[in-house]
């Protein structure tokens, strides 16, 4: 009777020094191994979102494009760059319309492809998806006003036109931090009243050079070889991002131009130190 005590004393010590070796030893691996508790440890902001939808077999936004993504400079792939189109075989490929959910391949086609744009943004599509705003520019893009909801502005009263650049513009800044500098009035449809409104907000407008109808006749390959015969150098190029079709033929006409010599560019970097002039109208450099 008198041995019971002691063993179960000792028992009941050896459990309690076993608990707090493998407390510490927790401790410490969490505190080396842990992403959570790691001071060098960053975590996309859609990490858990994607992984959640993913246990449950749902669809999720696109990876690459976590709002926190754009707004931090460490997670930006595409900065600023230097390109001298007065020595390189320069092309200004423009979208129009979007951005829409096509918006997010175009994205990964143009990355994997190393090719720089400008989007041509519809204010009310800019504030309804504004991640994908800080995404274009993000990346390297350039972003233009394409108006608010795609009115034709060359028959609107001054107060209308104002307001439909006033809002794109404030849209697209409140996404992305940039205002745009490049205006494409919707159809092309511009005048001189359009054009001294677009001046008051220090617009370029940009029209184009090649218009491959893809916005009519919704077929990859005719687009692509539409765009393709008529590529020259230092052209804008007109094509729209909310057409699949079209975004299909991309992958397809960067090659074949790329083999032809060209450089894509954004219109500012086509215009280089020679910035197009606000309110006056382009089709290329």
């Amino acid at each position: 009777m008198r041995r019971g005590p002691r063993i179960v004393r000792k028992w009941a010590v050896g459990v309690a020094m076993v608990t707090v070796i493998a407390s510490l030893s927790l401790a410490g691996g969490r505190h080396v191994d842990d992403p959570a508790t790691s001071a060098n440890a960053v975590k996309p902001s859609g990490h858990r979102q994607i992984a959640s939808a993913a246990r449950k077999g749902t669809s999720t936004p696109d990876a690459g494009t976590p709002r926190a993504a754009a707004s931090t400079p460490a997670a930006i792939a595409s900065g600023p760059r230097t390109v001298d189109c007065r020595t390189l075989k320069c092309i200004a490929l423009t979208f129009d319309d979007g951005p829409v959910s096509n918006t997010a391949k175009l994205l990964r086609i143009l990355k994997a492809h190393e090719a720089r744009v400008t989007f041509f943004l519809i204010g009310q599509n800019a504030a309804a998806h504004p991640d994908m705003v800080r995404r274009e520019v993000a990346e390297g893009h350039q972003v233009g006003d394409h108006s608010w909801d795609h009115s034709d502005l060359s028959v609107l009263s001054n107060a209308a036109i104002k307001s439909q650049l006033a809002r794109t513009q404030a849209a697209v800044k409140n996404a992305c931090g940039v205002a745009p500098v490049v205006l494409r009035p919707p159809y092309g449809n511009t005048n001189a009243r359009v054009a001294a409104v677009a001046r008051r907000y220090n617009l370029a407008q940009f029209l184009w050079a090649v218009d491959p109808f893809d916005w009519r006749d919704r077929d990859s390959a005719t687009v692509e070889r539409r765009v393709v015969n008529g590529a020259r150098r230092d052209y804008v190029i007109l094509m729209h991002d909310i057409q699949p079709t079209t975004v299909n033929a991309v992958p397809h006409i960067l090659d074949r131009l790329a083999k032809k010599g060209f450089t894509f560019v954004t219109i500012s970097e086509l215009f280089g130190a020679h910035q197009p002039v606000p309110g006056k109208k382009y089709t290329k450099y």
